[in-house]
């Protein structure tokens, strides 16, 4: 799912560069078939399999920060049985504004 470029660059920004947001979304994950979206912004360096996401479960709710596992990403899918995919087109952005965009909408109602 990440390959070793995104990995290096998720790795160094655990810890506080990640608890402020004050980092770059390295990747998008999401379904095809919904609104559903993850943005990865961290890797655990002691264990691999853990990131803190941005997450936005569709245009009715807020996006949210969550820790979740790569494990578990990989395992989602769609109601057609399809699993999430990488956007090989989403090009990093910061975290902090990409979280702020996406709650925009949310919040202006």
């Amino acid at each position: 799912m990440l390959n070793n470029k995104q990995k290096e660059k998720l790795m160094a920004s655990w810890g506080e560069k990640a608890s402020s947001m004050a980092c770059m979304a390295e990747v998008r994950v999401y379904d095809p078939l919904s609104s559903w979206e993850c943005y990865i912004y961290s890797l655990n360096p002691e264990d691999d399999d853990e990131v803190d996401c941005i997450v936005k479960v569709s245009d009715k709710q807020p996006a949210c920060i969550e820790r979740w596992f790569l494990t578990n990403i990989k395992s989602l899918f769609n109601s057609h049985g399809e699993h999430v995919e990488v956007d090989k087109e989403f090009r990093p952005r910061k975290a902090d504004e990409l979280f702020k965009i996406l709650n925009k909408d949310h919040y202006e109602r």
